[in-house]
């Protein structure tokens, strides 16, 4: 996505998107997948989040939204400026998300 038009710009308009887009097969595999092993869809789903929602490229917007998420004001500062932190947060609410559809218990 290089159109800055269309980039989300909260957590769940990328979780939508990205659940619209990614195939059964993928779906299955990251929500069958156990919160402790997101961290392995890192380079692969987390960079697809990263280059086509703009995170490497301007969309403060989305990476507000997601370090909005911490808690800490410190961490929400240091991930406001962090493209990688940001997709990983959207890849757990896209894993949120499935398994809550699925009713596949946390």
């Amino acid at each position: 996505m290089t159109d800055i038009s269309i980039w989300p710009k909260t957590i769940n308009e990328g979780v939508e998107l990205m659940i619209d887009t990614m195939s059964d097969v993928d779906k299955r595999d990251l929500m069958n997948a156990k919160k402790e092993e997101l961290s392995r869809f890192h380079y692969t789903l987390g960079m697809l989040i990263c280059g086509w929602f703009g995170l490497y490229n301007g969309n403060k917007v989305l990476l507000e939204a997601c370090a909005n998420t911490r808690k800490n004001e410190i961490e929400r500062l240091v991930f406001q400026n962090d493209p990688e932190e940001a997709a990983m947060i959207i890849v757990e609410a896209i894993w949120n998300r499935l398994r809550a559809d699925m009713k596949v218990p946390v």
